[in-house]
């Protein structure tokens, strides 16, 4: 095996550069974040609400990936987006990114509905807007479409293939949000479901890159640093039909700088192992909470009067 082996090229040594967020990141992006809502917002006092909700929203999938010793842990607030937490791992588990994921919305839904029960016994306006933009926030992540916290959770529990996964939740994702920005006349949405719909090519020629490694027998769920050569070197034959540019890049670039172009390419279609811990208890366990985050919501906001809802946004 050594022998065949050592008839392909060694693979190149990927340039890793960490890049651990700090604080100043975080803290950059909320102000362009805010700068940015209030061009179209002249309400200070409404985008502190959604930068508070969307920070405690984001805290909880950040607690939860410090606790799975998660790396390079980024926390970036994106002007019309939202936010978003990233991070890595060499291996993931289906019990740990289940719990990361939910993490997010389902505090913030409790918070919510707790606001919204206190300010409808005791009436205090700001209680009340507090609840209702958490739970309005946090249930809309729940629903079951990529990107969104909801559409992750099914594919972590119930989605072997990977890549066909994420290829039709972009597609229902983008279609559902722009068909939801038209329906409730929301340029943002369908910004929103037109910006996801440019992800539906990148997401369309990874599958068929996945599926041609499939074809080849090559398992795409592993590190860089555990492929050999011989798999690097099939794995580069194939994004490199399915990027022609790659042969162009290479006449403008030196060797060494066109390699790690390529490395970062292999790396970019590898999908870290996911260790298949998840029971069906556990399953039902998280199905159960998804959809009690949603009846609470619910709930929450079917126990208060419309109008008193109304009058606390309206009475500063």
């Amino acid at each position: 095996m050594e022998e065949f082996e050592q008839q392909y090229p060694q693979k190149p040594i990927l340039i890793k550069r960490k890049s651990n967020g700090h604080i100043s990141i975080t803290v950059l992006s909320m102000v362009i974040f805010a700068i940015t809502f209030s061009l179209i917002l002249d309400d200070y006092y409404l985008i502190a609400i959604l930068l508070g909700v969307l920070l405690f929203h984001e805290l909880g999938h950040f607690l939860m990936m410090k606790i799975f010793n998660y790396e390079e842990l980024n926390m970036l607030f994106i002007p019309f987006m939202g936010a978003m937490v990233s991070g890595k791992k060499n291996e993931y588990s289906q019990i740990e990114s289940s719990l990361m994921i939910i993490a997010g919305p389902l505090p913030g839904i409790i918070l919510g509905a707790s606001l919204i029960l206190y300010g409808w016994i005791q009436p205090t306006s700001f209680s009340i807007q507090l609840g209702a933009m958490l739970i309005f926030l946090n249930v809309m992540n729940l629903i079951p479409i990529d990107p969104l916290d909801g559409g992750q959770l099914m594919r972590v529990l119930f989605f072997n293939n990977y890549e066909f996964a994420q290829l039709i939740f972009n597609v229902i994702s983008s279609l559902a949000i722009a068909g939801a920005g038209l329906y409730f006349d929301s340029w943002l949405l369908i910004i929103f479901g037109l910006l996801l719909g440019f992800r539906i090519k990148n997401k369309h020629k990874l599958y068929l890159i996945r599926k041609d490694m499939k074809d080849d027998n090559i398992v795409y769920e592993s590190n860089y640093d555990d492929i050999s050569n011989r798999t690097y070197a099939k794995i580069k034959r194939i994004i490199i039909e399915h990027t022609p540019v790659l042969e162009d890049i290479k006449e403008y670039n030196e060797e060494e700088k066109y390699n790690q172009i390529v490395a970062k390419q292999v790396e970019g279609v590898l999908f870290p192992p996911t260790k298949k811990d998840a029971s069906v208890f556990f399953k039902i366990f998280m199905l159960v909470l998804w959809a009690g985050g949603i009846f609470l919501s619910f709930y929450a906001l079917m126990a208060i009067d419309f109008n008193t809802l109304v009058h606390a946004f309206q009475n500063r």
